[in-house]
């Protein structure tokens, strides 16, 4: 009981981590502290004299607070920080429409107005009491640039040159000032790329660059430095940055066989992870369904469980499928058991979203020593959790580095535009948009047949600024809808219910994403009330131009839209059931077959032990009711009926096929990974279903004994009959008995079973030696005689084979109790 209990504990691990992550990740602190000031936009901007320059956003954040976890920990915004912004080496930029302190989030906006002084123009952002995190601002006055960011194939020139415009301190045009083009960063490891070194200002002040990007693909940074005769005769800018961007066919083919490469490392390292923890708590998996489903609330926290322990909600429900297939869950503790699936998998999300990546290798080489050194299978069950936890991140971190060296290319940034959900000039979010990346994001799911690779793939995307807050949270609604494919493809074939129930798991995700829908539409503090609700739960402000944590936010809006939707259909479990039974009608419940050996269970090992000794539990009740028959309605009376011959041989060959259906069920779960007790339990199954199996044929081997009977037109001595009678009451005896032991743990049954197993020889030897000894006489023919002999080896062979299933009995309800 004690390793069952630590089992118990160690299985819930995932889901005891994922909600300690969860609860500090969404923990609020208050900071008052400035330590760092990041400047989230308006930096380095370009602009003319005397012109309105953008606005610039500066977050304040407090000093690094240690997680749960350790390391470096998180940095929380500072509001209401007074602010003093002063210009810098007598600059005569002015600063416009200025908050005095940070707002809610940490945040400050300012405008400006550039003055005559050309060049580099400095503002310093200084947070009041904590002068020592002030950050300096830059502003070029005078240059304008045109052309950044253009992409183009390698080898080859842009589509548009560069132009540099250079304004004097009037705003005229500045014409014959050198400016000096460079490339200060490449990919590969030497330049290819291609310009003038130097071109001078026309008299409309434009510098124009012809630029052949370079052999390799990747970012090109190039600078352009200026220089002009002035009454300082310097220099009066310390440089532009430009960011050029080339491409070629064997690159971008490289990227996305990387990124490819990435998706299947990660899908691999789930799989690896779901296959562990089922090999590790796959047991108790079937106690909490058995047990917790007895009423629908139980039966959502037993979803939930079991999709937190497994990690995959696909994988539960599948299985939930199968149990209804199987007969061994109804249609409304199905739903309630979907119902807590949908939100146990977004344990998987909690546990990615955190930024523990640089654990990844630890995690991989102790799985992997693990399942090379471990012989006990639960511990190669922990090895493979291990190792599969780490290749999940590594998968993520391989897509994510992969994608940073593109998330900037323009290409890049258009395609992921076709969808972009962002509300423009403050209007409501584009409903085609919206629309469409719920498209994807259900394409993307019914493609790769996993909801958390999805999820894994929009925190990747998120986190390299590909896709906002907006954008995301659509494609994880189409995530919800696209799961539903697993079960649905796994109900082809089952029963009506079992369509029923994988209908109810479409139905509550479709209910759910319909009126998520409708509330982004919905407005509430400037964004879409829902997620305006996800952003006040989680640190950090999502919705700032450089979002704050927004792979914690993704991870917790797809939290919170399960949670709400299970609460808020919850009340309506019944009515969704009758739903489901409306759409998928059954005209006659007696028609509805139950499929005993569910293909489904199989991967849930411990369940599908049990389905198999259900049926050999029936099928040796079923043969011996065969035997029963036999000997009561034909041997006695000497004759068979046509009709009975007819229904004995029917049933002879439906128990052949249940022999090879539980034969090859049985095989085909040794395929499978099982544990050491699993692995041992399955050849004793497989005798007895050839014991019970050899029992119905010498049912009908009696039969045949009654036709020839029958030919004699004899019958068996009374003498002889009553003994008979008296040896067949205790093979009755016995067969019950044999019945009992596979259905409970004593040791009672077995006892008597062995007992009356000796009591049948003893018999048989003496009936042996009367029917001889009356053979000897004359009293009996040789023919009725030697009938009677047989007759005496079938009941023996019957209770030898009742014995062997007896015998192993034991062992089968031990393993099954561990099992248990």
């Amino acid at each position: 009981m004690k390793s069952i209990a630590l089992t118990r504990r160690t299985s819930s691990l995932p889901v005891v981590l994922a909600i300690v992550l969860f609860a500090a990740g969404c923990r609020e602190y208050r900071e008052s502290e400035v330590a760092e000031i990041k400047i989230l936009s308006g930096d380095n901007q370009c602009c003319r004299p005397g012109s309105e320059g953008k606005e610039i956003v500066c977050e304040f954040l407090g000093p690094h607070r240690p997680g749960l976890l350790g390391g470096k920990g998180s940095q929380n915004p500072v509001p209401g920080v007074e602010v003093r912004i002063e210009p810098l080496y007598g600059s005569d930029i002015q600063v416009t429409d200025c908050s005095r302190h940070t707002d809610e989030g940490g945040k400050i906006k300012f405008s400006f107005r550039t003055g005559a002084q050309m060049g580099d123009n400095y503002l310093k952002v200084i947070p009041v009491g904590f002068e020592s995190a002030a950050k300096t601002v830059r502003v070029i006055n005078g240059v304008i640039v045109e052309g950044a960011k253009q992409e183009a194939f390698t080898g080859h020139f842009l589509d548009e040159p560069i132009r540099i415009r250079v304004f004097n301190a009037d705003g005229s045009a500045a014409e014959g000032v050198r400016a000096y083009f460079s490339f200060v960063s490449f990919p590969g490891s030497k330049n290819t790329a291609k310009c003038k070194a130097m071109v001078v200002t026309d008299a409309e002040g434009v510098a124009e660059n012809q630029v052949r990007i370079g052999s390799d693909t990747g970012r090109y940074k190039m600078m352009v430095e200026f220089c002009r005769e002035s009454n300082f005769g310097g220099v009066v800018s310390r440089g532009v940055e430009i960011p050029l961007y080339g491409k070629n066919f064997f690159g971008v083919t490289g990227v996305i066989m990387t990124v490819l490469g990435g998706l299947a490392v990660f899908i691999f390292g789930m799989a690896s992870m779901t296959e562990g923890l089922q090999l590790v708590a796959g047991d108790q998996m079937r106690r909490i369904l058995r047990f917790f489903t007895r009423n629908s609330f139980v039966a959502v926290l037993a979803g939930a469980l079991v999709t937190g322990i497994i990690q995959s909600s696909s994988a539960t429900t599948v299985m939930v499928v199968g149990f209804v297939n199987a007969g061994l869950l109804n249609l409304t503790q199905a739903i309630g058991v979907i119902f807590g699936a949908n939100i146990g998998t977004t344990v998987t999300a909690q546990l990615i979203s955190f930024n523990i990546g640089d654990l990844a290798y630890i995690f991989v080489v102790a799985g992997l020593l693990l399942v090379l050194l471990s012989k006990k299978t639960s511990l190669k069950g922990w090895g493979q959790t291990s190792l599969g936890f780490g290749l999940l991140f590594l998968g993520l971190e391989i897509m994510s580095d992969e994608l940073k060296m593109v998330a900037d290319f323009p290409s890049v940034v258009n395609v992921f535009r076709t969808f972009d959900c962002t509300p423009v000039s403050g209007s409501l979010m584009p409903l085609y948009s919206v629309f469409g990346a719920v498209f994807i994001g259900t394409l993307m799911t019914v493609i790769i047949q996993s909801s958390s690779a999805t999820i894994g793939i929009a925190l990747v995307l998120a986190s390299n600024g590909l896709i906002n807050f907006y954008t995301a949270v659509p494609l994880i609604l189409g995530d919800n809808i696209g799961t539903t494919i697993t079960a649905n493809l796994a109900a082809i074939g089952a029963n009506r219910r079992a369509k029923q129930a994988a209908f109810g798991h479409f139905l509550f995700n479709m209910i759910g994403v319909s009126y998520m829908l409708l509330l982004f539409y919905v407005p509430w503090d400037g964004a879409p009330i829902y997620l305006s609700f996800i952003n006040a739960l989680t640190p950090g402000d999502v919705f700032a131009p450089d979002p704050v944590n927004i792979t914690r936010h993704i991870a917790t809006a797809h939290t919170m839209f399960n949670v709400i939707n299970v609460m808020v259909l919850f009340p309506f479990i019944g009515l969704m059931g009758r739903a489901c039974a409306a759409v998928i009608r059954i005209k006659d419940d007696s028609s509805e077959k139950i499929c005993h050996l569910e293909p489904h269970l199989l991967d849930t090992p411990a369940m599908a032990i049990e389905q198999s000794i259900n049926s050999i539990r029936y099928m040796t009740e079923e043969a011996w009711s065969m035997a029963s028959d036999a000997m009561s309605k034909a041997l006695k009376n000497g004759r068979i009926e046509p009709a009975m011959a007819d229904e004995m041989e029917s049933r002879e060959m439906k128990m052949n096929e249940m022999q090879a259906n539980v034969t090859n069920y049985l095989v085909e779960l040794t395929s499978r990974r099982l544990t050491e007790p699993q692995a041992e339990i399955v050849p004793l199954l497989i005798h007895c279903t050839n014991d019970a199996e050899r029992i119905a044929d010498y049912a009908g081997n009696m039969l045949a004994l009654v036709k020839r009977l029958e030919k004699t037109e004899s019958r068996i001595p009374d003498g002889i009959q009553q003994e008979i009678d008296y040896l067949w009451l205790i093979v009755l005896n016995q067969a019950k008995h044999v019945a009992e032991c596979l259905r409970n743990t004593g040791k009672e049954n077995y006892i008597m079973a062995l007992k009356e197993e000796a009591r049948i020889n003893e018999i048989v030897k003496d009936i042996e030696k009367k029917n001889v000894k009356q053979m000897r006489k004359g009293k009996t023919d040789a023919i009725l005689g030697t009938i009677i002999l047989e007759l005496l080896t079938v009941i023996e062979k019957i209770g030898d084979h009742l014995t062997n299933i007896a015998e192993r009995a034991p062992d089968i309800q031990k393993e099954h109790v561990r099992l248990t």
